[in-house]
This record gives structure tokens, C-alpha cells and sequence, in this order.
């Protein structure tokens, strides 16, 4: 009597339910009569026989398949379906949500229901290899589908309907109807007076043309969905959102709509292209690759592995099915362009087999083992369907990176510095890498061009605060962090000027991360071992940019946050990397909490110990300081790297090797399904104090990556350290780099004097002068460098390539 009462009631808020969101009901059905009838009128001949040919490939072939993950097997749901269409387990559940009306329990309850008709309907698509299913659990099927899809499309739609909506229940919807063709092309011809399974037909239909409509964007797309713009200038409809999620050709097929395909086919092939700042409201997607070789994801943020990869393969994958049909597109010259500048781009965001950190939302989710790089995929499908899109060198690369790929390695030995080692600046994600066979270290600056690292509560990696914060990576083997970060601090990232404060952090979920309030970063490189870079680090939430759709629940959070400001810079020179801090303030001193730089906080693995003019001291446990007998020494772990400070700027600085306990879970809820989870790691943390209260501040330290110990005298000099002008020179003064914050001012030391036209990053090296704009100013045609007296023009990069350092002779 009480599961009838259950059962009774879940029906009455169904009923109510309908009632009172009528007008999206009327909205879905209006639109699938419109798009359904469109595709009618729109005749092709060979086009309708290319439709046929798809229809029975998906009356054969699952799509997206991996992604059918229901709760029960297939026996558990037979055993827990009723007559009339329901799932006895999923009642209690339904009424508590139907009471609460809570949107963010209802999709995802929905996509349950209709992955588990999916589950069903797989198996009379299996009729043929032996499996049989009786009438009355297609019958249940055509119940379920009816009773869920109507708890679908009358929800609101006065919030957003995102993942279940739009990429789950399509993706169930077009299956069951792929699975049940035969049924399905008998309504479709009027051959069918059964009434259930017509309206079930229907209904299939209409929550698949959900992949093309929802979430709404509540703007004139939603009035015609068939257009380019759809596909345009929206978080949630280019990228790997837009292609890679969406079953949106399966929809097209079961519409056997014409247009729908000839615009899938365009959308796919433009969307293969790349995006910068300067180009933002022109190119064609605003996610996706960028300019400088890496990518773009929910916003300007680095997002290597995820959406630029799963939008460009997603759209290789749907120009393949399309060739030997009426829509065969061919890879422009464009496509092939953007594809090698990301292939090249993405070999610097991995090491010998480890992903680099904090390039996605998933750093703290534990993986110790080596993979793929996420791009090889990509290549091996060019090399499968599309070898007659490249020439002969192009292919031959294509196969070295492949072969390259499969042995854990991309040196890529032989190609132009720059290309795949030496020095690079990715000028549209604010990134400084140098990579080689010995280590690998990644500068991650921070400007208001670009949105920081992604977190998400719950779901994925939920301290993500600092990333590009100014972190600095050094690694030689490439998985040094990824063992160490479930027992970080994250207040102490390397490399990261921030308030001391584990403790005070609390998890969010920002789509957008944390970036700088200012418009100023910049490094000059040629692609050889010598680079400098700059950047104005002012703490902003990137949530409160203009026009931010996906704020998430950030704002007025972690206080802890902000209120630091810092004039950072960075200074390759050979294998030695200086680090310069100046005007380092605390806008919020009444806040506890030291200020302080991070050097490193990495893993500890071998034996440390301090160095001084030669001489080896023994260091133990506990904190031990930087100075002895009022010098500097080096900190050294044998194999690793070795740092120091300089005195003339770093006042008070420490370093401790010391066990952690982890706590992998709290930094990644995925990790609690994982077994042997390390429950403690050795950490080597080493860090400069600036005080509660610094005012003006500085600070400077150098990180030696080479083999064997660093020399006992720099070779280096420091220039200059203030707010103005940060610079160093080589010894013998064959390489200057400089960052210029203020073009009015003049570096002058010694017989060498330097200055520019507009703020910028400077490298002169190897009798080559390269200048980097530090505003990506699109109206700047040219930086005058006036060096030793001598007047040199350096014209600027336009349009896409805006930002990219420029390289002339001396």
C-alpha cells in the first residue's frame, strides 16, 4: 500500500509538474515539429541516399558508448522495472526531488532513466547476435521513455539545462531510437497504429533535439538553431562543448535533416582554426587552440588536454564521416596549419611521459604512471584518414611524433630551437617554458588577458587558487609534483608571492580561476637556452570580468586571496634561472598572515645539503636558513636542483626537507575510489619571508638546473630590481635580457645602455635583438629599442600573432 501511495504521489507532482511548465513543454514540441518538418522540405537525392546509408549504420553502431554508465547492469534494471514503465528504486528519489524541485538533482536523475532505457535498448539492437528481449519490455521501454520525457522537457528552463540535458539524454535518446529503426522508420512511414509508440517516437526526438537547443542562450539563436551562430561565441556551444559532447550528427540523422549536416560540416571544419586575444570576436570559436600553440577552455584559460583537444578531434571525426558523401570536405590550408602549430605547442606541456600540473582540472586527481600525450590521438587519426592533407615533410613529422609519442619522450631532436625545445612563450596563455633532454621548467605568469585554472567542488580539483599565480616548475623527471601536491600547501606554490593560510582556504567552484588585475606580462625568446619574462601580479577573481557566463560560487570567498602585489620576473640564462621580486606590498596588513615567496616545494628523494665557496655542510632536519655566517649558501638535492639567494635582495629566506601527511581526497574527491593512496610524502620547501607588512619589497633567488654543482662565482650580474626596470647580464655581457615597466625610464650599467618605446621584455643574445610587447597593444605597430646608441625598429606582430616576441639582428 505504501509503494502504491509512492508511486500515486511521484504521479501527481508529474501531473503538476506538466501543469505548470506547459510553456516549455509547448517550446520542445514547437521545435521539434519545426526542425523535423524543415528537413522534410529540403530535397537532395543524394544527400537523402547518404541519410539512408547513416540510418543503418546507427541501426548497427552504438555511438558513444563509453559513455552508457547506469547504475544498475542489465538485470538489475529488468528486475526493478514495473508494467508501467517505471523504476521501482528510483521512486523514493523522484519524490523527494518532484517536493524540493531542485534542478540540480533532476538532471542528472533523468539521465539515470534514459541511460537505463539506452542499457535495454542495446540489447534488441543485439537481436540479431542471439539476445532477446519479450514485447512487454519493449512495451516498458516506450513507457519509460514517455513518463521521463515528460519530467524532461517540462522542466525550466529558466536555469541553465546543461550536461544532462544537452549531452547525456540526447546522446540516450538517439540510441534507443538507432536500437529500435525498424520500429521507428514504421512510424515515420505511417505504418504504425500503435499510439504509444508513436508518441514515444516523437518523444525521442524531441529530447535529442536537445544536443541543439539547450541550454537555452536566451538570445536570437534560439529563434533558429541551424545557423553558424549557434555554434559561436558562447562557452557552452564552441569547442569541445559544442562537437565533442554533443550528438548533434546523430540528431541530424534521425531528423534526416539536410541542413542540420551541411552546417555540421562547415561548423567542423571552421572550428579547426585558432583563437587569440586580438582576434577574439572575430575567429570563428573563442575556445579551442590559440595562437601561440596551446588552447583555450571555459574561457581564456590554459586548458591544453581537455576542450581544445576534444573540439578538434570531434571535428577530424566528423569530417570523416562525411567523406565519400555530399558533404566530403577536404583539410584546408588553414586546418593543417593550426593542427601542427598544437601538435608542436603541446609537446612543451609534457615530459617524458607525465603531463605537466596544472594544465587542467585534474592535477590532484592521483595518477602516478606515465601516459600518452593527449595530442597523439590526434595525430594517429590524421595518419589513418587524412595522409593526402599534408606533404611528404609534413607526414614524415607527423610519423616522429607519433613514434616519438609512443616512447614517452617528444624531443623531436633536429627541429629549429623553439619548435619542440629550447625556449617558448606562449603569448596568449602567459606561459614561459623551457624544455630539454636534462629538465623542464614552466613559468606560469598571470595577466587580465588570460583566466586562471578551473576548480570545481565535488567534481574535480577544488584547491585550485594559485596556478597562475606566478608558479615556477622545475622538473627533471616529470612526475615531481604530481606525487607531492596531495600534501601541499597550496599557499606555498612554487614560485607564488602570496599571505601564508592553508587553513583558511575553503573549496569553490570557479569556472574561470584567478588571474592578474593587470594588463602587463611578457617574455622574449628566440627559441635558444636564453629567455627573460615579466609580469604585474595583483590578485583579481577572473569570475568578475565583463561578460563571465559560468561564474560559479567564488565571489566575496578566500579573502586569504588577495591584496598582495608584486613585480615578478624571470631571467634563463644558460642553465641557470634568476627570479626577481620588486614593490612587493601587502594592501591588507591587518589580515595574519606572512607574506612570502615561494622558491620551491617540491619532492624530496635525495640527500640534501647546503654548499658555501666550495664547502659541502651536512643539513638535517628542520628549518634551516638560507645564510650562514651572514652569506648565502646553496641548497642542493643531489640529481635535482640546487638554489640559492641574493643578499643585496632577499633579506630573510629558509628552506626544510620535512614528511607531509596527504590528504588526496580533500584536493580531489575522485581519489577516494582509488586504492594505496600515499598516505605521507617527503616535501624539500624552500622560501623567502617578506613580513606581515612588506611595503616596497624585494626579493631575488636562482635556481641551478644544470648537471654536477653550480659554479662558485654567478655567472650572471643583476642589473637592476625596482618597479621601473628588472634586468641581469651575463658575465661576459654576450646576453642582456631586461623588462621594461615603464618606457620612460633608461637602463644604464656600465658601458651598456638600453632603452625602449613602449613597455616590454628585452633579450639580446647571440647578436640578435628579440622584444616582446608586454600590452599585446593591437595598435602598436613598432617598439624602438635604443641600444648602446644605436636605434633599432623591431616591428610587432599583428592580428593573431599579436604578442609574440620579434626577432631582428643586430
Amino acid at each position: 500500500m505504501k509503494r502504491a501511495y509512492l508511486y500515486l504521489l511521484a504521479s501527481l507532482f508529474v501531473t503538476l509538474g506538466v501543469s505548470a511548465q506547459s510553456a516549455e513543454r509547448k517550446l520542445a514540441f514547437d521545435n521539434y515539429h519545426r526542425y523535423y518538418n524543415e528537413a522534410a522540405q529540403t530535397q537532395d537525392v543524394q544527400k537523402e541516399k547518404a541519410i539512408k546509408k547513416y540510418r543503418d549504420f546507427y541501426a548497427e553502431q552504438a555511438h558513444r558508448k563509453h559513455t552508457m554508465k547506469p547504475s544498475l547492469n542489465l538485470q538489475g534494471i529488468l528486475k526493478v522495472w514495473r508494467d508501467d514503465g517505471l523504476f521501482e528504486d528510483m521512486a523514493l528519489k523522484e519524490k523527494e526531488i518532484m517536493e524540493s524541485k531542485d534542478q540540480g538533482q533532476i538532471g542528472p536523475y533523468l539521465e539515470e532513466a534514459f541511460t537505463r532505457v539506452w542499457t535495454v535498448a542495446e540489447e534488441f539492437r543485439a537481436e540479431r547476435m542471439g539476445v532477446s528481449l519479450d514485447r512487454s519490455v519493449f512495451k516498458k521501454c516506450q513507457k519509460a521513455i514517455l513518463y521521463y520525457g515528460n519530467l524532461e522537457v517540462n522542466r525550466s528552463n529558466r536555469v541553465h539545462r546543461f550536461h544532462p540535458s544537452c549531452f547525456g539524454m540526447p546522446t540516450a535518446a538517439v540510441n534507443t531510437y538507432f536500437s529500435f529503426l525498424k520500429q521507428m522508420d514504421a512510424v515515420e512511414r505511417g505504418k504504425s497504429k500503435d499510439q504509444e509508440l508513436i508518441d514515444a517516437c516523437d518523444m525521442l526526438k524531441v529530447i535529442g533535439l536537445q544536443a541543439w537547443t539547450q541550454p537555452l542562450r536566451h538570445d536570437a539563436t534560439d529563434q533558429n538553431v541551424i545557423q553558424l551562430d549557434r555554434f559561436r561565441n558562447h562557452v557552452w556551444w564552441v569547442g569541445g562543448n559544442a562537437l565533442a559532447y554533443r550528438s548533434l550528427l546523430q540528431v541530424a540523422i534521425m531528423y534526416k535533416s539536410i541542413p542540420m549536416i551541411d552546417l555540421l560540416g562547415e561548423v567542423a571544419q571552421r572550428g579547426i582554426d585558432y583563437t587569440a586575444q586580438n582576434i577574439y570576436k572575430e575567429s570563428f570559436w573563442t575556445e579551442g587552440c590559440t595562437a601561440d600553440g596551446a588552447g583555450w577552455g571555459h574561457g581564456m584559460q590554459c586548458l591544453i588536454w581537455g576542450y581544445p583537444i576534444d573540439g578538434n578531434i570531434n571535428a577530424l571525426d566528423m569530417l570523416t564521416l562525411l567523406k565519400g558523401t555530399p558533404w566530403d570536405r577536404k583539410l584546408s590550408e588553414q586546418n593543417v596549419k593550426t593542427l601542427f602549430n598544437f601538435f608542436q605547442g603541446s609537446s612543451w606541456f609534457y615530459y617524458k611521459g607525465y603531463i605537466l600540473p596544472f594544465l587542467d582540472r585534474g592535477t590532484m586527481a592521483y595518477k602516478p604512471d606515465k601516459r600518452d600525450v593527449g595530442t597523439l590521438k590526434m595525430v594517429r587519426k590524421l595518419l589513418k584518414d587524412w595522409q593526402d592533407s599534408f606533404t611528404s615533410e609534413q607526414l614524415s613529422e607527423l610519423r616522429r611524433f607519433q613514434k616519438d609519442a609512443e616512447r614517452y619522450v617528444l624531443n623531436m631532436d633536429g627541429y629549429t630551437d623553439g619548435i619542440y625545445s629550447g625556449t617558448r612563450w606562449f603569448f596568449n596563455n602567459d606561459k614561459l617554458i623551457k624544455k630539454n633532454s636534462k629538465y623542464h621548467i614552466m613559468v606560469n605568469m598571470a595577466s587580465v588577458r588570460c583566466d586562471g585554472l578551473e576548480s570545481a567542488t565535488n567534481t574535480a580539483d577544488e584547491y585550485n587558487f594559485y596556478p597562475t599565480d606566478g608558479m615556477t616548475l622545475f622538473q627533471k623527471r616529470g612526475d615531481e609534483y604530481a606525487k607531492v601536491v596531495g600534501a601541499w600547501d597550496v599557499t606555498a606554490t612554487p614560485g607564488v608571492t602570496a599571505r601564508e593560510g592553508m587553513e583558511k582556504l575553503t573549496p569553490v567552484t570557479n569556472w574561470r580561476g584567478y588571474c592578474s588585475m593587470h594588463n602587463f606580462a611578457a617574455a622574449a625568446t628566440n627559441g635558444g637556452v636564453n629567455a627573460v619574462a615579466g609580469y604585474i601580479f595583483e590578485k583579481m577573481n577572473a569570475s568578475d570580468k565583463e561578460g563571465v557566463n559560468d561564474k560559479g560560487n567564488s565571489a566575496k570567498e578566500n579573502e586569504v586571496l588577495y591584496g598582495v602585489k608584486a613585480y615578478k620576473s624571470y631571467f634563463m640564462l644558460g642553465d641557470y634561472l634568476v627570479a626577481l621580486g620588486a614593490g612587493i606590498t601587502n594592501y591588507q596588513p591587518e589580515m595574519p598572515g606572512m607574506i612570502r615567496t615561494t622558491i620551491d616545494q617540491t619532492l624530496h628523494e635525495s640527500q640534501v645539503t647546503a654548499m658555501q665557496d666550495g664547502k659541502q655542510i651536512p643539513v638535517g632536519k628542520g628549518v634551516w636558513s638560507f645564510f650562514v655566517a651572514g652569506k648565502p649558501v646553496w641548497a642542493v638535492q643531489q640529481g635535482k636542483f640546487a638554489y640559492t639567494v641574493l643578499p643585496e635582495y632577499t633579506k630573510n629566506a629558509s628552506f626544510v626537507y620535512e614528511t607531509q601527511k596527504t590528504d588526496w581526497v580533500k584536493r580531489n574527491l575522485s581519489n577516494r575510489t582509488k586504492k594505496d593512496l600515499p598516505e605521507q610524502v617527503d616535501i624539500l620547501r624552500l622560501w623567502i619571508d617578506h613580513s606581515q607588512t612588506p611595503v616596497n619589497d624585494t626579493y631575488g633567488y636562482v635556481v641551478y638546473a644544470g648537471e654536477g654543482l653550480p659554479a662558485t662565482e654567478l655567472p650572471f650580474q643583476v642589473l637592476r630590481n625596482d618597479t621601473l626596470i628588472q634586468a641581469a647580464q651575463s658575465k661576459d655581457e654576450k646576453v642582456l635580457e631586461a623588462v621594461f615597466y615603464d618606457s620612460n625610464e633608461k637602463l644604464v650599467s656600465g658601458k651598456t645602455e638600453l632603452s625602449v618605446s613602449a613597455p616590454c621584455a628585452v633579450l639580446v643574445d647571440d647578436g640578435k635583438l628579440t622584444v616582446t610587447d608586454a600590452a599585446m597593444n593591437r595598435d602598436l605597430k613598432e617598439i624602438v629599442v635604443t641600444y648602446n646608441g644605436k636605434r633599432i625598429s623591431v616591428e610587432m606582430a599583428q592580428g593573431a600573432f599579436c604578442g609574440k616576441p620579434a626577432t631582428v639582428n643586430l
